[in-house]
């Protein structure tokens, strides 16, 4: 119940708010539907990749000396059954090459090819195209207003759960 994570709420309020947070989390995520479904169709009929696919080559493009599979996971906020499936697809298709650590041989690094360098930098800038046409209608005062607001969201959830 909203009372008991929040004293501040009287009963009238509560559920007034209660009704506007199921509101916004289903905006949201019907937001986020719509954009992934977006990209992932736009990534995967011209290059052949999925969002996933191209998250895990973000990565790797950041982190040019490669990343342990454990980082990957870490980075990307999935499970490590997620990044190995993608690692061992990703290198199948010569994007990535994973090798085993000089240090911890039970450890693997992986990171871009010359390839997957190539492709990524085609993804990215189709990803971006991509959300240019997804926000083209909203001007950048407003879409600067909604990323302020969801930081602010964020940070108080984040404020929360660390309590």
């Amino acid at each position: 119940m909203a009372d008991d994570f929040s004293p501040y709420r009287n009963d009238e309020s509560a559920d007034r708010i209660q009704k506007v947070e199921t509101r916004l989390w289903l905006r949201m995520l019907s937001l986020h539907s719509e954009v992934y479904s977006r990209l992932n169709r736009a990534l995967g009929t011209e290059l052949g990749l999925s969002v996933a696919k191209f998250d895990v080559l973000a990565q790797l493009d950041r982190f040019r000396d490669g990343l342990t599979l454990g980082q990957l996971s870490r980075n990307l906020r999935v499970t490590g059954g997620n990044v190995s499936g993608l690692v061992r697809r990703l290198s199948a298709d010569g994007l990535i090459t994973r090798e085993m650590s000089s240090e911890d041989r039970r450890s693997f690094f992986v990171r871009l090819t010359p390839k997957g360098a190539s492709v990524f930098e085609s993804a990215r800038r189709m990803h971006q195209r991509e959300l240019d046409e997804c926000f083209s209608r909203a001007s950048v005062d407003e879409l600067d207003k909604a990323l302020k607001a969801l930081n602010g969201l964020s940070s108080r959830m984040h404020r929360e759960t660390a309590e």
